[in-house]
Protein backbone atom coordinates (compact mmCIF):
# COMPACT_ATOMS: atom_id res chain seq x y z
CA UNK A 1 0.00 0.00 0.00
CA UNK A 2 1.52 3.70 -1.05
CA UNK A 3 1.33 5.96 1.81
CA UNK A 4 0.62 9.68 -0.47
CA UNK A 5 2.98 11.94 1.21
CA UNK A 6 1.96 15.11 -0.21
CA UNK A 7 -0.75 13.92 -2.96
CA UNK A 8 -4.23 13.43 -3.18
CA UNK A 9 -6.93 10.18 -2.42
CA UNK A 10 -9.27 10.07 -5.84
CA UNK A 11 -12.78 10.08 -5.53
CA UNK A 12 -12.96 6.60 -5.78
CA UNK A 13 -10.93 6.12 -3.42
CA UNK A 14 -12.74 7.75 -0.99
CA UNK A 15 -15.97 6.31 -2.24
CA UNK A 16 -14.62 3.01 -1.27
CA UNK A 17 -13.40 4.36 2.04
CA UNK A 18 -17.04 5.41 2.81
CA UNK A 19 -18.39 2.04 1.64
CA UNK A 20 -16.03 0.41 4.10
CA UNK A 21 -14.82 -1.53 1.21
CA UNK A 22 -10.71 -0.51 1.94
CA UNK A 23 -8.28 -3.14 3.45
CA UNK A 24 -6.68 -1.89 6.68
CA UNK A 25 -3.44 -0.88 6.16
CA UNK A 26 -4.98 1.04 3.59
CA UNK A 27 -7.61 2.71 5.40
CA UNK A 28 -5.02 3.48 8.52
CA UNK A 29 -2.73 5.18 5.58
CA UNK A 30 -5.88 7.73 4.62
CA UNK A 31 -7.19 8.18 8.19
CA UNK A 32 -3.60 9.26 8.76
CA UNK A 33 -3.80 11.36 5.31
CA UNK A 34 -7.11 12.87 7.24
CA UNK A 35 -5.34 13.34 10.63
CA UNK A 36 -2.51 15.52 8.53
CA UNK A 37 -5.11 18.17 7.67
CA UNK A 38 -5.56 17.50 4.21
CA UNK A 39 -8.67 20.01 3.40
CA UNK A 40 -9.25 18.54 -0.13
CA UNK A 41 -9.60 15.00 0.79
CA UNK A 42 -11.17 15.75 4.03
CA UNK A 43 -13.82 17.51 2.12
CA UNK A 44 -14.17 14.33 -0.37
CA UNK A 45 -14.09 12.01 2.60
CA UNK A 46 -17.43 13.89 4.20
CA UNK A 47 -19.07 14.33 0.93
CA UNK A 48 -19.28 10.01 0.43
CA UNK A 49 -19.44 9.46 4.04
CA UNK A 50 -22.77 11.64 3.47
CA UNK A 51 -23.53 10.13 0.62
CA UNK A 52 -23.07 6.57 2.06
CA UNK A 53 -25.36 7.34 5.02
CA UNK A 54 -27.95 8.80 3.02
CA UNK A 55 -27.97 5.68 0.47
CA UNK A 56 -28.27 3.22 4.05
CA UNK A 57 -31.03 5.04 5.36
CA UNK A 58 -33.08 4.91 2.17
CA UNK A 59 -32.14 1.37 1.02
CA UNK A 60 -36.09 0.13 1.56
CA UNK A 61 -37.08 2.60 -0.48
CA UNK A 62 -36.54 3.36 -4.85
CA UNK A 63 -35.40 6.55 -6.21
CA UNK A 64 -36.39 7.81 -8.83
CA UNK A 65 -34.27 6.26 -11.94
CA UNK A 66 -33.38 10.39 -12.89
CA UNK A 67 -31.86 10.61 -9.51
CA UNK A 68 -29.97 7.37 -10.29
CA UNK A 69 -28.77 8.16 -13.38
CA UNK A 70 -27.45 11.72 -11.80
CA UNK A 71 -25.80 10.35 -9.78
CA UNK A 72 -24.28 7.71 -11.85
CA UNK A 73 -23.15 10.51 -14.43
CA UNK A 74 -21.92 12.21 -11.59
CA UNK A 75 -19.24 9.74 -10.50
CA UNK A 76 -18.17 9.32 -14.27
CA UNK A 77 -17.43 13.22 -14.67
CA UNK A 78 -16.08 13.56 -11.16
CA UNK A 79 -13.40 10.14 -12.39
CA UNK A 80 -12.89 12.38 -15.74
CA UNK A 81 -12.01 15.63 -14.60
CA UNK A 82 -9.89 15.31 -11.26
CA UNK A 83 -7.28 16.41 -12.93
CA UNK A 84 -8.68 19.47 -14.34
CA UNK A 85 -6.94 22.51 -13.81
CA UNK A 86 -10.04 24.07 -12.28
CA UNK A 87 -12.12 22.58 -9.89
CA UNK A 88 -15.60 21.07 -10.81
CA UNK A 89 -18.70 20.52 -8.75
CA UNK A 90 -21.66 18.42 -9.80
CA UNK A 91 -24.80 19.93 -8.56
CA UNK A 92 -27.51 18.23 -6.72
CA UNK A 93 -30.67 17.36 -8.10
CA UNK A 94 -33.42 18.84 -5.90
CA UNK A 95 -36.67 18.65 -8.56
CA UNK A 96 -37.23 16.85 -11.65
CA UNK A 97 -40.95 16.90 -13.10
CA UNK A 98 -40.66 13.23 -14.23
CA UNK A 99 -40.90 12.28 -10.57
CA UNK A 100 -44.66 14.09 -10.46
CA UNK A 101 -47.38 11.99 -12.38
CA UNK A 102 -48.91 13.59 -15.35
CA UNK A 103 -52.42 14.58 -14.72
CA UNK A 104 -54.89 12.90 -16.60
CA UNK A 105 -55.23 14.08 -19.91
CA UNK A 106 -51.79 15.86 -20.64
CA UNK A 107 -49.52 13.68 -20.35
CA UNK A 108 -48.60 13.50 -23.87
CA UNK A 109 -47.74 17.56 -23.06
CA UNK A 110 -45.54 16.38 -19.49
CA UNK A 111 -43.47 13.93 -22.30
CA UNK A 112 -42.53 16.22 -24.65
CA UNK A 113 -40.98 18.43 -21.94
CA UNK A 114 -38.83 18.49 -18.80
CA UNK A 115 -38.30 21.07 -15.57
CA UNK A 116 -35.17 20.33 -13.66
CA UNK A 117 -33.90 22.10 -10.35
CA UNK A 118 -29.96 21.67 -9.61
CA UNK A 119 -28.38 23.46 -6.15
CA UNK A 120 -24.54 23.97 -5.06
CA UNK A 121 -24.41 26.28 -1.83
CA UNK A 122 -25.85 29.25 -2.73
CA UNK A 123 -26.30 28.82 -6.19
CA UNK A 124 -29.86 27.18 -7.64
CA UNK A 125 -30.21 26.72 -11.46
CA UNK A 126 -33.71 26.14 -12.76
CA UNK A 127 -34.05 25.01 -16.25
CA UNK A 128 -37.08 23.42 -18.55
CA UNK A 129 -36.06 21.70 -21.77
CA UNK A 130 -38.61 20.84 -24.52
CA UNK A 131 -37.81 19.70 -27.85
CA UNK A 132 -38.04 22.16 -30.45
CA UNK A 133 -41.41 21.79 -33.08
CA UNK A 134 -40.22 19.56 -36.71
CA UNK A 135 -36.90 19.48 -36.09
CA UNK A 136 -33.88 17.30 -33.87
CA UNK A 137 -32.90 19.98 -31.91
CA UNK A 138 -33.72 20.55 -28.23
CA UNK A 139 -34.50 24.08 -26.52
CA UNK A 140 -33.00 24.70 -23.02
CA UNK A 141 -33.99 27.75 -20.99
CA UNK A 142 -33.03 28.65 -17.25
CA UNK A 143 -32.44 30.78 -14.61
CA UNK A 144 -29.45 30.87 -12.04
CA UNK A 145 -29.99 32.38 -8.81
CA UNK A 146 -27.31 33.40 -6.08
CA UNK A 147 -29.17 34.06 -2.21
CA UNK A 148 -25.95 36.67 -2.14
CA UNK A 149 -26.71 38.41 -5.41
CA UNK A 150 -29.97 40.74 -6.24
CA UNK A 151 -31.75 39.85 -9.24
CA UNK A 152 -30.69 42.90 -11.48
CA UNK A 153 -27.04 42.56 -10.64
CA UNK A 154 -26.40 38.69 -11.42
CA UNK A 155 -22.59 38.46 -12.94
CA UNK A 156 -22.33 36.96 -16.20
CA UNK A 157 -21.97 33.31 -16.20
CA UNK A 158 -20.61 31.32 -19.46
CA UNK A 159 -23.11 28.42 -20.15
CA UNK A 160 -22.22 25.99 -22.60
CA UNK A 161 -23.42 22.83 -23.86
CA UNK A 162 -21.29 20.45 -24.84
CA UNK A 163 -20.49 16.48 -25.99
CA UNK A 164 -17.80 13.95 -25.71
CA UNK A 165 -15.29 15.89 -28.56
CA UNK A 166 -17.12 19.32 -29.05
CA UNK A 167 -19.00 22.27 -27.74
CA UNK A 168 -22.52 22.67 -29.35
CA UNK A 169 -24.26 25.64 -28.07
CA UNK A 170 -22.52 28.57 -26.35
CA UNK A 171 -24.00 31.53 -24.27
CA UNK A 172 -23.85 34.13 -21.61
CA UNK A 173 -26.16 35.06 -19.06
CA UNK A 174 -28.17 38.29 -18.57
CA UNK A 175 -28.36 40.45 -15.34
CA UNK A 176 -31.29 38.46 -14.00
CA UNK A 177 -29.28 35.56 -14.23
CA UNK A 178 -30.90 34.00 -17.17
CA UNK A 179 -29.95 32.02 -20.68
CA UNK A 180 -31.39 29.92 -23.57
CA UNK A 181 -29.44 27.75 -26.03
CA UNK A 182 -30.64 24.91 -28.72
CA UNK A 183 -28.79 22.51 -29.68
CA UNK A 184 -28.83 18.55 -31.16
CA UNK A 185 -28.82 16.45 -28.03
CA UNK A 186 -25.97 13.75 -28.72
CA UNK A 187 -24.37 11.61 -26.54
CA UNK A 188 -21.66 12.75 -23.44
CA UNK A 189 -23.88 15.85 -23.10
CA UNK A 190 -22.81 18.23 -20.46
CA UNK A 191 -23.92 21.50 -19.04
CA UNK A 192 -21.20 23.58 -17.64
CA UNK A 193 -21.29 27.28 -16.03
CA UNK A 194 -18.24 28.82 -15.53
CA UNK A 195 -18.06 31.37 -12.78
CA UNK A 196 -15.51 33.86 -12.66
CA UNK A 197 -12.66 33.16 -10.03
CA UNK A 198 -14.89 30.28 -8.92
CA UNK A 199 -15.08 26.61 -9.40
CA UNK A 200 -16.95 25.69 -12.84
CA UNK A 201 -20.65 23.98 -12.27
CA UNK A 202 -21.28 21.12 -14.18
CA UNK A 203 -24.81 19.54 -14.63
CA UNK A 204 -24.11 15.68 -16.58
CA UNK A 205 -27.10 15.37 -19.39
CA UNK A 206 -26.67 11.80 -20.72
CA UNK A 207 -29.01 12.29 -23.78
CA UNK A 208 -31.06 8.82 -22.54
CA UNK A 209 -31.83 9.94 -19.33
CA UNK A 210 -33.17 13.06 -20.25
CA UNK A 211 -35.17 12.73 -23.08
Amino acid sequence: MRVKAGKHYSAEEWINFAMHQVQQNQLAAMKQHLDAGCKKCSAEANLWSRVAQLAASGVSAEPPFSAVQHVRLAFSVRAESRDAKRHTLIPRLTFDSLWQPALAGVRSVSDSSRHVMYAAGQMSIDMRLEPEPKSERMNLAGQISMASVQENEFPPIVVVVSGKTVSLATTTTNRFGEFHLAFVPEQGLQISFAIAGKQDILIPLESSAIW
